[in-house]
């Protein structure tokens, strides 16, 4: 659950923080009597949206799809089971960009569809690379220590 929020927290800030950088207009670019958002406006509005969207809707969307993957490929082979797991995080990403669409009321459900999926993506990938930092480290404390005595 802890690499679950880490990559929560991670993948959103690395989503503001490339949103906020296409979005920013520098300062020779500005035209005069326009307002311009500073590139920490930009950034901090998009967590504030993004962050809590993957506590509500992802977190427990891939601790379900992370059940449903280890239920019906249990007796797969690993290889299968660990391709399957990213496509159904984009399946429930689908499904949350379309869930999201209904609740917000605006747009169709498509146009939410693939940042719903990139979003997915980046979450998998970070909660893997957690996951696996948390091994190697698990594994470097369980060595034997030399007696130096």
């Amino acid at each position: 659950m802890m690499s679950k929020l880490l990559a929560a927290l991670f993948s959103s800030l690395l989503i503001c923080l490339v949103a906020a950088y296409l979005d920013y207009t520098p300062m020779d670019v500005r035209e005069t009597g326009v307002s311009y958002y500073s590139y920490f406006r930009l950034f901090i509005v998009g967590w504030i949206i993004i962050f809590p969207m993957y506590l509500i809707l992802g977190i427990p969307l891939s601790l379900i799809m992370d059940g449903a993957v280890a239920r019906f490929f249990y007796e797969a082979p690993k290889g299968v089971a660990f391709c399957m797991k990213p496509i159904s995080y984009l399946l429930a990403s689908v499904a949350a960009g379309w869930l999201f669409s209904l609740l917000v009321g605006t747009g169709g459900w498509h146009s939410y569809k693939y940042p719903f999926m990139l979003g997915a993506l980046i979450f998998w990938v970070s909660q893997e690379i957690i996951r696996l930092i948390g091994r190697k480290l698990r594994m470097g404390s369980n060595r034997p220590r030399r007696n130096t005595m």
